[in-house]
């Protein structure tokens, strides 16, 4: 017997269920997905449900109330037993291709503390004029770049958009959950790739408060159901995107029929730089924290770093550094390993185009995992940037001097997105001011580049504000202001995540050994 999976939620007193057809799609391991097929008749009864969900309540409660909703809910996913979560557990590694390992451990128990109450973030419209450098801001800084020149403004938003990328989980969650703070009502296109955990969480706040579940639909439908599309784009207010280059270019055009305007966040680069002042008996400890950072999510976020520049003139030598990385990916890959989609084509090809330019004496070096689940590669034939297969390949670069990586970086311009970091406080405000000027946004200790907290800019604007107002500041943020306390911390995360799957593994070996014959 199957397990059939809702991939939407709405108010289910719509009535509108008996009347739509809808499809199964068979995703294997006796799993199968049903989605609707909308018309025009069915997203009508939707949307005019959100607005009234909106007017009849969101705008009647306040912000405490959807906190207090939230932390109910987020508490109800950490606990490994709760239904929704072991669905997940058991659906999600079929429909992702991620390991039950990745999502159980690394989503839920780490990803999705991010939502709870105290982290969520409150402050209103900042003053580019008062953060001229990089100044406080929660726990960490950040900077504005650029002059104010307001393009869209619309501070009583009624209705607001999402359409989400595949390629983690959770974005579905936090714009739900952000939504509410604004006092809007909000329908979500789940992704192809993974239209399953927005409708399980949304069904999460329908049991604690139905009310305010009622003001948010999860509508799964393909990019090429153009008339959805179009009548989605048609009733919102604005529309917050994710995704690669194609879906840039069609929703940008959409938004543009509709005059309505679109927040986009596109296909990034993100990189890691780690200066010679942590290459020496810190070393082993960095690139435990750095392969972290490889393996979550098999690199496949904008977040994920591609490459990793590492400064000359240590103890520990960019080469020696590549060999501890590739120690601690094979160890951090037993907590975390792969799941179905391994890229093992990826890892082969990244594998073979560099064994023969370390056979030909080029400067490079491979450090090869012997089931194909990663790489490790020194490269030391060019500083510039290069796009990495991804699945756990990386590069290990060796610089000179950190300070010559924002211009090695430059060209990307737009394209650059977050950076990892072990650079000591004294060195990293001038780093991140020049990295910020060449086109980075987001700057983040090692073992955290895909843990954004809910006070950081996206690609150089506040999630909140960007829902009011698109006013041309890119803001650029440094995730703490003290960046050996949070090595520290993430030390302590990192190996509570690798011991506490390492130990399990341990134990169901040693019961098989104990079973009698």
């Amino acid at each position: 017997m199957g397990k059939t999976i809702n991939t939407y939620f709405w108010n289910p007193k719509l009535g509108i269920d008996d009347n739509l057809e809808f499809s199964y799609e068979d995703v294997g391991n006796g799993i199968e997905l049903k989605k609707p097929i909308f018309t025009k008749e069915s997203l009508n009864i939707i949307i005019s449900s959100l607005k009234q969900s909106r007017q009849n309540y969101l705008l009647n409660i306040n912000i405490p109330v959807v906190f207090d909703v939230i932390e109910k809910v987020t508490e109800l996913w950490a606990n490994p037993n709760y239904k929704g979560r072991k669905i997940a557990r058991e659906v999600l590694p079929t429909v992702t291709g991620f390991s039950e390992q990745m999502i159980d451990s690394w989503g839920f128990d780490h990803f999705m503390k991010i939502l709870k109450k105290e982290n969520l973030p409150l402050f209103g419209k900042l003053k580019p004029e008062n953060y001229q450098k990089f100044s406080d801001l929660q726990d960490g800084l950040v900077k504005a770049y650029g002059k104010v020149d307001v393009s869209h403004s619309n501070f009583e938003p009624e209705i607001i958009g999402h359409i989400c990328a595949g390629n983690i989980l959770g974005i579905a969650a936090f714009e739900m959950i952000i939504d509410k703070l604004v006092d809007a009502a909000t329908w979500i296109k789940v992704p192809t790739e993974e239209p399953v955990f927005g409708a399980l969480y949304a069904k999460s706040i329908e049991e604690i408060d139905p009310k305010l579940a009622y003001s948010i639909a999860i509508l799964p439908f393909g990019s090429k159901d153009k008339f959805v599309q179009d009548f989605l784009f048609s009733k919102s207010d604005i529309v917050r995107a994710t995704g690669g280059e194609q879906a840039r270019i069609s929703l940008t055009n959409l938004a543009e029929k509709h005059n309505i305007p679109i927040s986009g966040h596109w296909h990034k680069f993100s990189f890691i730089t780690i200066a010679k002042d942590y290459m020496n008996e810190q070393a082993s400890q960095i690139a435990e924290l750095v392969s972290l950072d490889v393996t979550a999510w098999d690199q496949q976020g904008c977040f994920s770093p591609q490459e990793i520049f590492v400064e000359k003139g240590g103890e520990v030598d960019p080469l020696k550094f590549a060999e501890l990385l590739s120690e601690e990916m094979e160890t951090t890959s037993i907590a975390l390993p792969k799941g179905t989609n391994s890229g093992k084509m990826q890892v082969l090809d990244g594998y073979h185009q560099y064994f023969k330019k370390e056979m030909m004496g080029e400067p490079v070096k491979i450090f090869p995992s012997a089931t194909h689940q990663w790489l490790v590669i020194y490269d030391g034939t060019t500083t510039r940037f290069e796009p990495s297969p991804l699945f756990r390949v990386i590069r290990v670069k060796p610089v000179d001097d950190i300070m010559e990586i924002p211009k090695l970086v430059k060209p990307l311009g737009s394209f650059l997105q977050t950076v990892g970091v072990a650079i000591p406080n004294n060195r990293l405000i001038p780093f991140a001011d020049a990295i910020g000027e060449a086109g980075a946004t987001n700057i983040r200790a090692i073992s955290s580049m895909t843990l954004q907290k809910p006070w950081e800019p996206w690609d150089g604007r506040f999630p909140l504000h960007e829902l009011f107002e698109h006013d041309n500041i890119r803001w650029v943020s440094i995730s703490t202001r003290d960046i050996d306390k949070e090595i520290e911390i993430a030390l302590e995360r990192k190996r509570s995540i690798v011991n506490q799957r390492i130990d399990t593994i341990q134990q169901k070996e040693q019961s098989t050994l104990h079973l009698p014959e």
